[in-house]
């Protein structure tokens, strides 16, 4: 790596968490099924990122045999569940319960890595996961007082924090080998083309309205590639762990964003619950692993 670019990767890295925090607030704005809301926002993702995945494939840092684009494309298959049920979430419960919830993704990653690197979990890692997990519960113990409307968006956004794992584990291993362009654009292939498969059986709309359009390329442009391509050319540069932490401004940033541009309160349940998950992320990811290097034990989980 060079040392511009490494000196650029903090920077660039809390300006990642920034653009990705604006998830929910354009997914809201969107106003349509999400199913037209994942594949607009992938599907033009896909098209904005094609020189640069053009430019990587020539210097042989994207899947090129059967059995690499085999592995990239699962990845993008538990992409595409994460952008789905995540983005389903938002029309059911709150901002700020929906993020929180997406968001404890990092303790599945840390605690699946490890089983599947064959170690014991450690007591400390223990202890993050219950913080983690006792947040979980009164978040969604908040909104099953609010409605089982609420709830059932507290479960989707559980179910896109276990996809999102997948992907995260599953990219682990060959993002190192490849561009940020050539691993990331088959992923957002495969989760625009899931889009487009659900929008029929959603009854959304193939063609999305132009106020939907617009939400969308907002999503592409800071989000996906502002957020989500940002923060993987920047593992590259800062350690893994370091990554992790930053993500986790994300939820109180998007639940302050919500505020003066959706007039959305965050609800105290949620509140409450994002203080004890926020604790145990931090307590999990900032245990030193004792085997192997932290770069291939916790992996940032980016949610939106």
């Amino acid at each position: 790596m060079s040392g511009g670019e490494a000196r650029l990767a903090p920077g660039a890295l809390v300006l990642a968490v920034v653009a990705v925090s604006f998830s929910s607030i354009f997914i809201r704005e969107a106003d349509d099924g999400y199913a037209t809301i994942v594949w607009g926002r992938l599907g033009i993702t896909t098209v904005l990122l094609a020189p640069l995945f053009v430019r990587d494939y020539r210097a042989g840092r994207a899947p090129r045999t059967v059995r690499e684009l085999g592995v990239v494309l699962a990845s993008g298959a538990c992409l595409a569940v994460h952008f789905l049920t995540w983005t389903a979430s938002l029309a059911l419960t709150s901002v700020a319960s929906s993020v929180l919830l997406v968001c404890t993704s990092t303790v599945w990653v840390a605690l699946l890595g490890r089983r599947l690197l064959g170690e014991a979990v450690s007591l400390r890692l223990w202890a993050g996961i219950g913080l983690a997990f006792a947040g979980t519960a009164l978040t969604a113990g908040g909104d099953l007082h609010l409605s089982g409307r609420a709830l059932a968006g507290d479960l989707l956004a559980l179910a896109g924090a276990v996809s999102v794992t997948g992907y995260l584990l599953i990219g682990r291993g060959v993002r190192s080998r490849y561009g940020a362009a050539g691993y990331s654009l088959p992923c957002y292939a495969v989760s625009a083309l899931a889009g487009l498969v659900v929008v029929p059986i959603t009854g959304s709309h193939v063609v999305p309205s132009g106020r939907t359009f617009l939400a969308c390329l907002g999503l592409a442009v800071v989000c996906t590639i502002g957020g989500h391509t940002v923060v993987n050319w920047t593992l590259a540069h800062v350690r893994a762990v370091t990554v992790s932490l930053a993500l986790l401004g994300e939820p109180p940033a998007t639940s302050l964003l919500a505020i003066p541009i959706l007039g959305e309160l965050p609800p105290r349940a949620a509140v409450g619950g994002g203080v004890l998950i926020i604790l145990g992320l931090a307590i999990a990811v900032l245990e030193r692993p004792t085997a192997v290097d932290a770069r291939e034990l916790v992996v940032p989980a980016v949610e939106g």
